[in-house]
């Protein structure tokens, strides 16, 4: 094989393998989306954090084995729109490099049950 077929060929397969990397952070900034609106209503359970921190950790991992930088990603992006939102690779790159921390909501949160069971033991004495 030519020194030119053997570059070509190569770089079909870097090519390939950045490809491969979009789904995995269209569905990393999907995800962290989701869970920032949950965030913000106050909404957040345990298994959506866990979701979250290992699609990042997942993603991190990816990106670092593939040895690829944030500019091969991101011409990816454009060459294959439909894979998400516009600029989705910027965000999900910097959720897998800068996960969040996020608190579950506690199961009571703005409930009433604590102030109405304090009501009734004031009515019963």
């Amino acid at each position: 094989m030519s020194d030119t077929a053997e570059q070509s060929a190569e770089e079909t397969t870097r090519q390939a393998e950045i490809t491969g990397l979009l789904p995995v952070l269209s569905q990393l900034d999907k995800t962290a989306a989701a869970l920032e609106q949950q965030a913000a209503a106050g909404k957040v359970t345990a298994g959506q954090i866990a979701a979250y921190e290992t699609e990042a950790a997942h993603a991190r991992h990816l990106v670092n084995a593939a040895g690829v930088s944030t500019r091969e990603i991101t011409d990816a992006e454009q060459e294959h729109r439909s894979d998400g939102d516009r600029g989705f690779t910027a965000r999900a790159l910097d959720h897998a490099t800068h996960t969040r921390h996020f608190e579950p909501t506690p199961d009571d949160a703005g409930s009433t049950k604590d102030r109405d069971v304090e009501e009734e033991m004031e009515i019963s004495l």
